[in-house]
């Protein structure tokens, strides 16, 4: 009976995230947002069923593995100097942003930190789209918007590694922390280790014509990293991070991404209608003027990192802008991260705020990027009539 209930409630919810989803592709909208809104909407008629939570955590699983798919160990290697730059010159400007603000909401060091992840990392997903929606891959300011969001993927995924580890370990003092580094870091190398140096035998063992059977051992392996990495106590979704860097140095994986593209995009849809379902919408008003602030803050911190990497790099305003502009929008990694420990007690609640936030962030941030022409223009015509102003003075 329970399951049957599962079942009917799953079929709901995928209507309504056809009917939703339909909706917002005619609007031109991010659908991250749009399904948190649905979820949202759906928690008054059912809740989150047994079979949702396993498809939701297979979303995750599946979008981290389609993250690291998407990397090559050795093109990152080759590309580390200006990758890591750009990459730190963004951790600089706006990891600092969400500890700042978690001291200020009162959360302990952990939730601060956590924050702090949630506020920093960007988008990939909703800046990829925009960038090919609005024709921008040939732009000046693209490359280094990639890099950033290569990056920033890549610091994620080890943070996430380390925020819980530390939660499964049970405290944040200096022994627990180098522990989970350690264990960290360890298993990070040994998927990179085997990815440089079994890509033959790699190459062999996926080499199946047969496109069931093919499609059965790629699951495996996403599942069984994933349990891998769970079994020493860090995420799944890690495990999975690592799988797809391991089979992005084989010659089959565009063809891995074609097979595993379809159960990565149905389960990731229910992962963030499960978020949504989550959240205390009772309690929402309230979070929206803090909400508000946070994005305000942070976006503002975005473009000023934006324009000065586009300076950094002599790219010139307009692009540094646009550079700033693209890396406003906030989406799974932030809801990821916000899954990560449980604090609901708190005056403001992170996982709600983080709904809050990220419905701001995706919609707003998408229509700053469509729209960030008419704000450079804006800006500098400003500028311009700020710089005149100490000449006309002194005549």
């Amino acid at each position: 009976m329970i399951v049957n209930e599962s079942v009917l409630s799953l079929g709901i919810s995928l209507i309504a995230l056809f009917l939703a989803g339909f909706l917002g592709a005619k609007i031109n909208q991010s659908l991250v947002a749009i399904f948190i809104v649905v979820g949202i909407i759906l928690q008054n008629f059912f809740p989150v069923t047994i079979i949702t939570e396993f498809i939701a955590k297979l979303g995750i699983i599946f979008m981290l593995f389609m993250f690291g798919l998407e990397f090559s160990v050795g093109s990152l290697l080759n590309n580390k100097r200006k990758l890591f730059n750009t990459g730190m010159y963004d951790l600089l400007f706006n990891f600092p942003v969400g500890l700042v603000l978690g001291w200020f909401l009162g959360y302990g060091l952990l939730q601060s930190i956590l924050l702090a992840g949630i506020i920093y990392v960007t988008s990939s997903v909703i800046v990829a789209k925009s960038i090919i929606d609005l024709r921008r891959s040939a732009n000046p300011e693209t490359e280094y918007i990639l890099n950033v969001l290569i990056f920033e993927d890549m610091f994620i995924a080890v943070f996430l590694a380390f925020i819980i580890g530390i939660v499964n370990y049970g405290s944040m003092d200096a022994k627990g922390a180098c522990f989970v580094m350690l264990k960290t870091s360890a298993f990070f190398l040994f998927f990179i280790i085997l990815a440089r140096t079994s890509k033959k035998f790699i190459e062999k063992i996926i080499d199946i014509e047969h496109t069931e059977l093919f499609v059965i051992l790629i699951l495996s392996i996403i599942v069984l990293s994933a349990g891998a990495a769970s079994r020493i106590g860090l995420s799944e979704a890690i495990g999975a991070f690592l799988a797809g860097l391991l089979l992005s140095e084989t010659k089959q994986r565009h063809r891995i991404s074609e097979a595993i593209k379809p159960f990565q995009q149905f389960s990731t849809a229910i992962f963030f209608v499960a978020f949504g379902m989550s959240i205390d919408y009772k309690h929402l008003g309230s979070l929206v003027p803090m909400g508000i602030i946070i994005f305000i803050i942070s976006s503002f911190s975005k473009i000023i990192c934006g324009y000065f990497i586009g300076k950094k790099y002599d790219l010139n305003k307009r692009a540094g802008l646009r550079l700033g502009f693209s890396l406003v929008p906030r989406g799974e990694f932030s809801i990821i991260l916000a899954g990560a420990i449980t604090m609901n007690s708190h005056a403001y609640p992170l996982k709600s705020l983080t709904g809050v936030y990220v419905l701001l962030s995706a919609i707003l941030g998408s229509i700053m990027i469509k729209e960030s022409e008419w704000f450079i223009k804006w800006f500098l015509e400003r500028k311009k009539v700020w710089e005149k102003i100490p000449e006309s003075g002194t005549n």
